[in-house]
């Protein structure tokens, strides 16, 4: 990357990172909590704040739409407009969808400018035992404007009164770690769950007290204790506990009616389910998931998953909650800025915190690789190499020997932290026939996406090269989201597989659905290359997954184009295929008139 490149990079992270950082200062300035002492304490915590929140390097896009979303006045016209499709659908089709069969009919659809702000929310479940851990990350996630709502995981069935002092003493103990870290909370310890004959469900929430905590900056930290018919309080297991919490906030997520407790202020804007335990994320055996799509991939999960009843409860909760909400699965010990990172972010987070240790002794490596890079400037090939990840020469071998890397100091070891991201998510219809599709949703899809209007002969296309060389067409949802791969022939070698189209719904963004189809298309083809226009504004997305690109010289008329590609870990491709592809995809017309 060239000097010049790296500067408006920094120059774009320091815009996004100070309008983070007025946001934190606005909610901070406005929370109703008693000012702290400018003492080294709070500074340090002030500190460790901001680093959290700029190391999340959120995307323009997503620093823009987490902004927003902490705006007093969002109401996530695009959330509602989904979510009427969806309902749509589903009455079409004769049964509910996830989150909406569990709002009200409202009397009347209220205007944007009548519709009850949203306050952005996250529901966190944090086991007893580790509760006190997850103190400070709380903390964070209340200072950046984010308004958590806990719940210390219960016990069995039959607790004993030691388990309902063991509940209540965990909560008073988050309560008060939360508070040491400059955040705000309030034990919740009874009334929040009961039994309601006139409800659907045998176990009910309500959600006032929630929203009077909320309304007043406080965390609440609710304890699952219930009275039963003989007023013997017991402590409520957590699956059930939960299933009825998340029931609880969906109900208060209308744009239509505001949140019991709140004085008519706000509803919910339910963004994240994260569950804080013991492990960092879900995995069976040696496979770790960073991303699984409930609707598709839970029964592969599920037969190995080494935490099943984490998977069965974000399974549940995720089908109640609306279709933009995610779920995250963390360790209660993870890096805080990693799970701040996942609720800023709507991507899956790679392993990638590390020690400051290994991050001085990253840095000197860099510092080092760059001294290097300068010495053999003269000889360097023609493309830009993608930085962090391992790129395959295209351009002329190098002739000066390259100097021998310094000798690093040793590291102290320190496991990294990670987690699953959970959606709820759609399922896959995959296609090798072009007629197969419902080609006119399919258009309509690719033309609301780009925002052009489909050639008339790009199916003639298709249909042209089902026999030469095959093409899978990958549909999520109700045609909300599709990959289209061809596999163009190539003189005197095997096809190459093109990423033709990836092509997701306006309405649908923020659903994870660009994440869900990514995975289907490494699982549909191990390798893969397409072409991006030089200023598409989706090429800092397309650089995060490949691994390797190049920028093809400046045409004297025409498009100038950008070629990325991936392949498997432990196969790097052949140069010679990357040449040859890059000459096959260049040639390739447009699709859009």
């Amino acid at each position: 990357m060239s000097i010049r490149a790296l500067g408006q990079r920094g120059r774009a992270l320091g815009r996004q990172g100070r309008a983070l950082g007025l946001r934190i200062g606005r909610a901070a300035s406005s929370s109703a909590s008693p000012k702290v002492p400018d003492d080294a304490a709070h500074r340090q915590r002030e500190r460790d704040l901001i680093l959290s929140v700029l190391s999340t390097v959120p995307s323009r896009r997503e620093a823009q739409r987490f902004l927003k979303s902490v705006s007093a006045s969002e109401t996530m016209r695009s959330q509602r407009e989904f979510e009427e499709r969806q309902a749509q659908l589903a009455a079409a089709q004769g049964h509910a969808v996830p989150g909406e069969a569990l709002r009200d009919a409202p009397s009347r659809a209220r205007s944007d400018a009548e519709a009850v702000p949203r306050r952005l929310t996250a529901a966190v479940f944090v086991g007893g035992a580790q509760a006190e851990r997850a103190g400070r990350l709380l903390a964070q996630i209340q200072r950046i404007g984010v308004a958590p709502v806990v719940m210390v995981a219960g016990g069995g069935a039959a607790a004993a009164a030691a388990d309902y002092r063991d509940a209540i003493r965990s909560a008073h103990r988050l309560a008060d770690a939360i508070e040491r870290e400059g955040g705000r909370a309030r034990p919740v310890n009874e009334g929040v769950f009961y039994n309601s004959p006139y409800a659907r469900a045998d176990l009910t929430v309500d959600p006032e007290l929630i929203g009077a905590a909320v309304a007043q900056g406080q965390a609440p930290i609710i304890t699952p204790l219930m009275a039963d018919a003989a007023l013997q309080v017991r402590v409520l297991e957590t699956a059930p506990a939960a299933e009825a919490l998340a029931r609880g906030l969906a109900l208060s997520s209308s744009t239509q009616h505001a949140m019991a407790g709140s004085g008519g202020a706000f509803s919910l804007l339910l963004a994240r389910l994260i569950l804080l335990g013991d492990a960092d994320g879900l995995a069976d055996g040696a496979t770790f998931h960073r991303f699984v799509n409930l609707e598709e991939d839970h029964a592969r999960v599920a037969q190995a998953c080494a935490q099943p009843d984490a998977l069965a409860l974000m399974r549940t909760c995720l089908a109640i909650l609306p279709p933009t909400a995610a779920g995250i699965v963390a360790s209660v010990r993870s890096d805080p800025s990693l799970v701040l990172k996942g609720l800023i972010s709507e991507r899956p987070v790679a392993t990638q915190h590390r020690s400051a240790a290994q991050r001085a002794a990253a840095a000197s490596a860099a510092a080092s690789a760059a001294s290097a890079a300068t010495a053999a400037a003269a000889s360097a090939p023609s493309y830009r190499p993608l930085p962090n990840y391992p790129f395959v020469n295209v351009g002329p071998a190098r002739t000066q020997p390259q100097p021998q890397p310094q000798p690093q100091p040793p590291v102290e070891a320190e496991p990294p932290t990670r987690f699953t991201l959970l959606r709820h998510g759609f399922r896959i219809q995959r296609h090798t026939r072009v007629d197969a599709c419902d080609l006119p949703r399919l258009r309509g899809l690719l033309e609301q996406s780009f925002g052009r209007t489909l050639d008339g002969a790009y199916f003639d296309r298709l249909r042209g090269l089902e026999a030469a060389g095959g093409i899978e067409v990958i549909v999520a949802g109700d045609y909300q989201g599709a990959v289209i791969v061809t596999h163009e022939p190539v003189p005197g070698a095997r096809p190459l597989a093109y990423l033709d189209k990836f092509a997701v719904l306006p309405a649908a963004q923020g659903t994870g659905m660009a994440d869900i189809l990514w995975a289907q298309l490494r699982r549909a083809c191990p390798a893969c290359m397409w072409r991006s226009r030089n200023d598409n504004g989706v090429n800092r997305w397309y650089f995060d997954r490949a691994t390797g690109h190049f920028r093809a010289p400046p045409p004297e008329s025409g498009t100038r184009w950008v070629f990325f590609w991936y392949h498997p870990p432990a196969a790097a491709p052949d140069p010679d295929e990357i040449r040859a592809g890059i000459r096959v995809a260049q040639a390739i017309p447009p699709s859009f008139a």
